[in-house]
């Protein structure tokens, strides 16, 4: 062999390592995060470098198996042609991975932290509001129905029509009424109280009372009686409401770590930019935040069709974007809206036909 072609082997083999080096740091920075937790990285390198160096041997001996004019072997080409198409996929598949995560990983959980965020002011601060509005507006509402009440009773106590005078049947209607205005939400508001105003054993004695004298103090009697059993009603119904606002704690309490990661930790990483720190800060994010979202949150971050699947993200999950064949399905099934992946697919192409024609090269007699 010449000089001349020792040097341009040397070149294409020298060219070659340089390019499947990339292409396999980049596979092996995929590998290390979906089955190493981000860890052994160089381990992985060596291994995918052999791959690679498995799969340029197989398409030359593919190549060598065309070029025969005779005594072609089928099953070598056969054999060769599937090992360089697995190992090829295998290159191909991580590195677009890789390039997703480089591209989009910063964006992808910021946006998850903001999201998280948004959902928890809008499910205490305003939620909390909005409790407060309604326990009011159920206070005052029974109260006023209990109020009519006592003025009804009050006129009919002192109703002078015949057959209406006096505490009669229309006054203990009314006292009956009431009894059920307070007992009506007992589900809604999981009220075990039993309300009475008028007991007929106990009260029997007032019953056909017509003298005027005693009004005032049949009047007193069953005004303090309403508003006592009101004020009991009363306190469930706040009892309830502040249930709720307790249940809202809980998100609460997520505010200051999402605050820390907002403030300390993501400029570290996005000064850092690599995936490894993506990944790093990942398991922060997810442990001291995302995993502790309630479900509703995670419905409100997936577009579904008809049929009940997940047509889209409205925000993508953090922990799927680490996971190679997840992204994967992703792409085919169109779900990474606004998140390009043409010119990623384009570069890790470009990455592996240098690398493999430098190798061919290399290998030719």
């Amino acid at each position: 062999m010449d000089k001349n072609k020792l040097l341009i082997k040397l070149a294409c083999l020298v060219g070659y390592l340089v390019f499947a080096s990339v292409s396999a740091f980049f596979t092996a920075s995929s590998l290390s995060l979906n089955l190493l937790n981000g860890t052994n990285l160089w381990f992985c390198f060596g291994l995918v470098l052999v791959v690679s160096i498995l799969a340029g041997w197989c398409l030359t001996n593919v190549i060598e198996e065309l070029n025969k004019p005779v005594r072609a072997s089928r099953s070598s080409f056969v054999l060769n042609l599937i090992g360089f198409l697995i190992f090829w996929t295998f290159s191909f598949m991580t590195n677009v991975h890789y390039f997703f995560v480089e591209k989009h990983g910063y964006n992808i959980l910021t946006k998850e932290l903001a999201s998280a965020k948004n959902y928890i002011i809008e499910n205490t601060t305003k939620s909390n509001r909005a409790i407060d509005d309604q326990n009011e507006i159920a206070q005052k509402s029974l109260t006023g129905q209990v109020y009519t009440n006592i003025d009804a009773f009050k006129r009919e106590l002192n109703n002078t029509m015949e057959h209406h005078e006096g505490f009669g049947e229309a006054c203990i209607n009314i006292l009956n009424s009431t009894e059920t205005i307070l007992a009506k939400d007992s589900k809604t508001y999981n009220d075990k109280n039993t309300y009475i105003i008028f007991d007929e054993e106990k009260d029997a004695g007032d019953y056909g009372i017509t003298q005027r004298n005693r009004f005032p103090d049949l009047y007193t009697k069953y005004k303090n009686c309403m508003v006592e059993q009101l004020n009991k009603k009363l306190k469930v119904i706040d009892d309830y409401y502040n249930r709720k606002k307790d249940e809202n704690i809980g998100l609460t309490d997520l505010m200051k770590p999402i605050d820390d990661l907002e403030t300390l930790h993501l400029p570290a990483v996005l000064k850092d930019g690599s995936v490894k720190a993506y990944y790093m800060y990942y398991d922060q994010q997810n442990g001291k935040v995302i995993s502790k979202m309630p479900d509703d949150y995670y419905k409100k971050c997936i577009v579904k069709n008809k049929s009940n699947e997940i047509k889209s993200y409205k925000v993508y999950p953090s922990k799927r974007m680490f996971d190679t064949m997840s992204v994967w399905g992703d792409i085919v099934s169109g779900k990474l809206i606004g998140m390009t992946m043409l010119q990623w697919m384009v570069l890790s192409l470009i990455f592996d036909i240098v690398s493999f024609i430098l190798f061919v090269l290399f290998r030719k007699n």
